[in-house]
């Protein structure tokens, strides 16, 4: 019979880590637990703040190694916060991770390599001197590996490679087998077992990209039912709104339906889980836990001269799947709205909005904590890599329609719009909301989250049949407080501003329009109308426009103003306008008159000091050109003469320059003491005058 080795040596190889892996090939299969040695998720709880936490549960055996696979990326959140319980009573002894070595850097540990080009002849090389057992179709074989022979035999034209394995059994004797006959090899070496097993666990790794292994063991006596939760990284659940709203006329409070979009690309299918959403942000953070981290230590350098010996411290004193319906094609879509819109029109079906208020959001709800939380009341069933639209809510929201006016927003048209509460009694995550009226699409918004109870207005489409003009305008008042205080004197007048908002309703019903116009704190209305609301820049005023009608609607408001001017600087015309315009009481007037004589003495003593100063410097100026026409002299009596007059000249000088120093010391002793008696004046000086 021809036989191709190559196949029996790739088919053996496989049988061979199949036996290894499994123990004896003779023996059976091992009583497993009702899960398998496997954890199901059980329930899955998505926050907003990019995390998930997912709880497993299930009855595994005592002893049995129960794998947990997660990938490389949620690690340090997983060892953050992995919690296993064992709610049978008995303990978990270990669990224990794959560190963050590449699988290269694994395989390299042990004292043998697998191949991909391998077949059973190099494995077994590989465990020369090892104790094995060989199965041939007979009894089992034991012996100690002595090694693999390779013969190359000639059949017909083609040389064939033979291998034969030759081991030592426990009498001594030498036995060959050729390798096509072996059925099966088990390794005697429980040890070396384990590490083939190990190293196939950590070739199987390759298969899992960029996964890892988590191994819980629970120790007790039989079934243990344990209990496993921990946080990753997960996608945000979104929330996305319909509303329906009625005409005025109709009575009824708009309708809203939402849906949550759950993704889950956790890399495994979501089985009949209890899914739950919750709305708000807990704290959560990154910290890296899964890389070994190895911390410098300072290097003792040797003393040759002294040796001083370490310190020592003292020691301390003592549900159901959720099917998706495949998409139609868009041709088949198209056809089928068109035949359903015809079908409503002329055989009277049930129109959008009942039917919207039909479907149900089987959700159960609560507080938890500033938090709100979606509790679906169903097992839900998301493949993995897939998501879906789950209802979260379906109820009446009190609301009412309006236009919505901010010239900053549109200058020539409001905004149509909903002033709504949310009476659901839920906790509205924020998301783009579809209005439906009329049984047809209105617009789109976005509304940020909805506390119970709390109101906003929502703005979907521009109502082009409302035109609005405005005109501003601003009169400026007299003066009718004057503040004096530490030298200061302030003039307060009061700036009316008006603007005027024209209202032009081309629609044939009434319009409310609630018109934003800016508001400023310090600022105050002057018109009997209050705002409706107040918000940090806007002032909210309700106005009713009937149809085909024109409305007008003035803001007016008042703005403070002051004027402030230094008393130091005023002068006496500006004291006589003051008291002309009765800017001034009877005692400021006095004070004044008496800052304006001590300033006048000031100033005369400033200008005396001004004109000894000029003094000065024209004495300067003689002596240089004296002394100048000094140096030019010669020694005839004529020059002698001059030079006689020169030098009495420089005499009575200098006698001058003496006496100006000291009336400048004198006044300047009295500019000193003039100056602080004006500013005493000027700060003992106080008027609060209100015109």
């Amino acid at each position: 019979m021809k036989h191709d080795h190559r196949f029996f040596c790739m088919l053996f190889a496989a049988a061979l880590m199949l036996l290894m892996a499994t123990g004896d090939p003779a023996s059976a299969a091992p009583v497993l637990s009702s899960n398998n040695g496997q954890l199901v998720l059980k329930k899955v709880t998505l926050f907003n703040n990019g995390v998930g936490y997912f709880q497993l549960g299930g009855n595994v055996m005592a002893g049995e190694e129960i794998p947990l696979r997660v990938k490389t990326s949620q690690m340090n959140d997983l060892l953050k916060s992995l919690t296993v319980l064992n709610l049978t009573g008995g303990q978990v002894s270990s669990i224990v991770y794959d560190n963050d070595k590449t699988i290269p850097q694994k395989l390299d540990e042990f004292n043998f390599q697998l191949r991909k080009n391998q077949g059973l002849p190099q494995i077994l090389r590989q465990f020369q001197g090892s104790e094995i057992q060989v199965l041939t179709g007979g009894s089992p074989i034991r012996g100690t590996i002595m090694g693999v022979e390779k013969r190359n035999i000639q059949d017909e034209e083609v040389i064939v490679p033979w291998f034969f394995l030759t081991i030592m059994d426990p009498n001594g004797q030498m036995r060959t087998f050729e390798t096509g006959e072996i059925t099966g090899i088990k390794l005697v070496d429980a040890k070396l077992n384990k590490d083939l097993n190990r190293y196939l666990s950590i070739l199987f790794q390759k298969h899992q990209k960029n996964g890892k292994t988590v191994t819980i063991t629970p120790t007790g006596q039989g079934p243990q039912e344990l209990l496993v939760s921990y946080i990753t990284e997960a996608p945000v659940w979104k929330a996305t709104y319909r509303i329906v709203i009625q005409d005025a006329n109709k009575g009824k409070n708009p309708f809203l339906q939402g849906w949550a979009i759950v993704d889950n690309v956790s890399g495994e299918d979501w089985q009949n889980v209890q899914l739950s959403l919750v709305s708000g942000l807990p704290v959560s953070f990154i910290q890296e836990l899964y890389a070994p981290r190895f911390k410098k230590r300072p290097e003792l350098k040797m003393d040759d001269e002294d040796a001083v010996a370490p310190a020592v411290p003292e020691a301390v004193m003592s549900e159901n799947r959720m099917l998706m319906a495949a998409p139609a094609s868009p041709k088949d879509q198209i056809g089928a709205l068109r035949h359903k819109a015809m079908a409503r029109r002329y055989k009277g079906e049930p129109d959008m909005e009942q039917s919207i208020r039909k479907l149900k959001a089987q959700t159960v709800t609560r507080e938890v904590g500033d938090m709100f939380e979606y509790r679906i009341d169903h097992p839900v069933t998301i493949d993995q890599n897939r998501s879906a639209l789950v209802p979260i809510v379906s109820k009446e929201i009190e609301g009412r329609a309006v236009d919505l006016y901010n010239e900053r927003t549109r200058k020539q048209n409001p905004l149509a719009g909903i002033k709504l509460k949310n009476t659901t009694g839920l906790t509205l995550e924020g998301g783009p909301l579809t209005v439906l009226k009329g049984g047809t699409y209105a617009g789109e918004a976005f509304v940020k989250s909805l506390k119970p109870n709390e109101q906003r207005y929502i703005t979907y489409a521009v109502d082009l049949g409302l035109h609005v003009n405005t005109k501003k305008g601003s009169i400026t008042e007299p003066v009718d407080r004057v503040v004096i205080n530490r030298g200061l004197m302030r003039l307060h007048r009061g700036v009316i501003e008006t603007r005027n908002y024209s209202l032009n309703n081309q629609n044939a019903h009434s319009r409310t329009v609630v018109i934003e116009h800016p508001y400023h704190s310090n600022w105050k209305l002057l018109q009997p109308q209050k705002p409706l609301e107040i918000t940090d820049n806007y002032l909210r005023f309700e106005v009713t426009v009937p149809g085909n009608a024109e409305t007008a609607f003035p803001v007016k408001e008042i703005r403070d103003v002051w004027e402030s001017i230094s008393v130091s600087n005023l002068t006496p015309d500006n004291i006589l306008i003051f008291a002309r315009q009765k800017y001034l009481n009877d005692k400021t007037l006095k004070q004044m008159e008496k800052i304006v004589a001590a300033k006048a003495e000031l100033a005369r003593i400033e200008t005396g000091l001004k004109a000894l100063d000029k003094e000065r410097q024209q004495i300067f100026g003689d002596q240089k050109r004296l002394r100048a026409n000094l140096k030019g002299l010669g020694q005839t009596s004529e020059e002698k003469g001059l030079r006689s007059r020169y030098i009495q000249l420089l005499d009575s000088q200098e006698t001058r320059l003496g006496k100006i120093e000291r009336q400048e010391e004198s006044l300047q002793a009295q500019q000193k003491t003039q100056r602080k008696a004006v500013e005493t004046l000027i700060g003992n000086m106080s008027q609060d005058l209100k015109l």
